[in-house]
């Protein structure tokens, strides 16, 4: 699975709409860096959100950030939270492309006197061929699954080197980064 573009709007710390194009640098490797608090985590934790439902987050919410706390605190309740990922996928040797929209569950203000009022998620998948799962979150879930071929766990340990580990491969010698880099 290789990300082609990542649209985020109210999600995380991103409350304007933003894309980000994993298709600008003419190489195999993406590398996200900025200063702390600046949102690099919230990217992958969209890309992992939109292909799985739940982020990466093992230290926040049991592990499974899901729900209201995903929608932005910058954006105002009328603003609707999702990500759009973007991604292709070879198969038969034949590059694929699909794009996954997902909604968390968000606080929305429908003008009531109780307030505001939450609204559940949605998914939808976009094929090459052009039929769209939508409406079934678990069949959808299904389908996605089976295009990347990868549990969440499996595609956290492939496509993303956690900072500790990074600051771990950095400072390991030749033999540890060999056990390193077979771990993830």
């Amino acid at each position: 699975m290789r990300p082609l573009t990542l649209t985020m709007r109210a999600f995380g710390s991103y409350n304007k709409e933003t894309t980000v194009d994993f298709t600008r640098p003419n190489q195999k490797l993406f590398l996200i860096t900025g200063d702390t608090g600046a949102g690099k985590t919230t990217i992958f934790d969209a890309i992992v959100f939109a292909l799985y439902g739940e982020t990466s987050a093992s230290g926040r919410s049991g592990g499974k950030r899901q729900g209201e706390d995903l929608q932005s605190q910058f954006s105002n309740l009328d603003t609707e939270p999702f990500v759009r990922l973007t991604f292709s996928e070879v198969h038969g040797g034949e590059k694929r492309r699909y794009t996954v929209t997902r909604t968390p569950r968000y606080r929305s203000s429908l003008k009531q006197k109780a307030g505001s009022r939450p609204r559940g998620e949605t998914v939808s998948l976009s094929m090459p061929d052009g039929l769209t799962y939508s409406g079934n979150l678990s069949e959808t879930d299904r389908k996605i699954k089976e295009i990347v071929g990868l549990t969440k766990e499996q595609f956290m340990q492939v496509a993303m080197i956690a900072q500790g580990e990074f600051r771990e491969l950095l400072e390991a010698d030749t033999e540890q980064r060999a056990v390193i880099l077979q771990k993830i």
